[in-house]
């Protein structure tokens, strides 16, 4: 679809009645040129192992279904969620511990060289305490996120998950796209505010920017968790937890 100032010359002699521009309209002309390229791809690509685009084929019936698509879709989003939150916690308990470790041979190590209490403080209560935390509590989840996200990146499934979200991002005034950058956005909002140059319509790229920073991103994630549990935990579970 052309995205310049002026309309394209071939959009122009071959739609004369479409403005792409118009946002109002945007879906329909969306259909229609989408309807005219499946027409031309078909025209003009030739498949060569029919095997493989059948497959294809069965594989979008299932994932695209109204019947099991957006059931299939929330199932294997909850196990990534769930596999990076429970699989996150033993490496970040292991290096928690690992690092309590060298922390105390390091107060022995200070001691022994007689170094005094404030840069005792300064650089091992202060420096290296938060570096430790601060690695114990982001790396793991962002160790075990990423490579399970691309795993369905370059499976070809995340196109799919926003053809099945696009009806319900229409009725908000939005694209499906903006369903890539939001998943995006979890790992990175940097790069989900960035991937959203994907979506043509200006106004519904910028419903994507403003409304895809709300995604909590694996930096915002353990504030979020800290917060929640200092402020909305019971006190019975903190009396628990110190004894």
């Amino acid at each position: 679809m052309c995205c310049g100032i002026k309309k394209c010359y071939r959009v122009e002699r071959l739609y004369k009645d479409i403005d792409v521009f118009d946002s109002e309209n945007h879906q329909k002309t969306a259909e229609m040129l989408s309807r005219r390229s499946e027409e031309i791809c078909k025209s003009c690509v030739l498949y060569t192992n029919n095997a493989i685009n059948g497959r294809t084929k069965k594989l979008d019936k299932i994932l695209t279904s109204k019947a099991t698509g957006i059931p299939i879709m929330l199932l294997l989003v909850g196990m990534l969620f769930w596999i990076t939150a429970v699989g996150a916690n033993y490496p970040s308990e292991w290096l928690s511990t690992f690092f309590t470790f060298v922390k105390t041979k390091l107060y022995v190590l200070f001691e022994y060289m007689r170094v005094p209490d404030f840069f005792t403080g300064l650089i091992i209560d202060g420096v290296y305490t938060t570096l430790t935390r601060v690695i114990s509590v982001m790396l793991p989840p962002m160790a075990i996120f990423f490579p399970l996200f691309s795993l369905i990146e370059d499976s070809g499934y995340l196109p799919r998950i926003a053809f099945n979200l696009d009806k319900f991002f229409a009725k908000c005034g939005t694209h499906g796209k903006q369903s890539l950058t939001m998943a995006m956005g979890i790992g990175c909002n940097a790069c989900g505010v960035t991937g959203c140059r994907i979506i043509e319509s200006p106004q519904e790229r910028l419903i994507a920017v403003l409304t895809n920073n709300l995604m909590p991103c694996n930096g915002r994630l353990p504030t979020l968790i800290a917060l929640i549990m200092m402020f909305f935990l019971p006190a019975e579970y903190w009396d628990w937890k110190l004894l």
